[in-house]
């Protein structure tokens, strides 16, 4: 890449460390970015993963307040997520490329507008069946963990619809949480991804350097949103992400 090419990657990479601390939806500016600068769609995708890990763990590391006290519940849902993750990066090699493609706008719409109804469905849902949600929870974390390793746009939106629906606990705690499985799903594919797929290097060490700047700053932002707002811009850039892959894959 050209030095004018990786100073756009540099710039676009700063607010996608902040808009993934503040909702997952990334990609959304990063995909499209690689594929314009002459990156093929695998390449493109492997390249964003690896390259907004280093963003997600700063972010993660700015949660650090918000995730005191959480260790169990990590320690339940981070293992569904990693493997789900590992899932997702084989079927990258797996599946025709066009599957992902055609559900991921799916996917996020129902993400975005879960939260956007969180509070709702949340209650009514523990209301029915308070002891059930558990296997339901660990079963959309591993599920979702999949669909971060095969393609990842919007992975911390639907986390984070998951988490509202399961999870009773602040806004801003289950958004720490969303980060840290977000962290997992990229991080344990962009893992794999390093050795077994076609990495842009110049390009995704760029976007890692400047994700990582921009994930403490989204992590500031986010904890100053009151919970309303932070699940109205969460959902908001949810449904946008949903329309632009539909649009791209039909």
């Amino acid at each position: 890449m050209t030095p004018l090419a990786l100073g756009l990657v540099a710039a676009v990479g700063l607010i996608v460390g902040m808009l993934n601390a503040v909702a997952g939806a990334g990609a959304l500016l990063t995909f499209p970015l690689m594929i314009g600068l002459g990156l093929s769609p695998l390449a493109a995708n492997v390249t964003n993963c690896v390259g907004v890990v280093p963003g997600s763990v700063a972010a993660t590391i700015g949660f650090r307040k918000e995730l005191r006290g959480q260790g169990r519940t990590l320690r339940t849902l981070v293992p569904p997520a990693a493997i789900g993750s590992v899932v997702g990066a084989l079927l990258l090699f797996v599946l025709p490329s066009r599957v992902f493609t055609y559900a991921a706008p799916g996917l996020l719409a129902a993400g975005a507008v879960l939260v956007l109804t969180q509070p709702l469905l949340a209650k009514r849902l523990r209301s029915i069946a308070p002891h059930r949600n558990k296997p339901g929870l660990i079963a959309g974390m591993a599920a979702n963990g999949a669909y971060g390793g095969y393609f990842g746009a919007g992975v911390g939106i639907i986390f984070a619809a998951l988490l509202g629906l399961f999870v009773t606990d602040d806004t801003h705690r289950m958004n720490a949480i969303k980060n840290v499985l977000q962290t997992t799903a990229n991080g344990v594919a962009g893992v794999i991804f390093c050795f077994t797929a076609p990495v842009n290097w110049p390009a995704a060490i760029v976007l890692a350097a400047a994700t990582a700047i921009g994930g403490p700053l989204g992590a500031r932002l986010a904890r100053h949103l009151p919970a309303t707002a932070l699940r109205s811009v969460i959902g908001v850039l949810g449904l946008v992400t949903a329309s632009t892959l539909m649009l791209r894959a039909f």
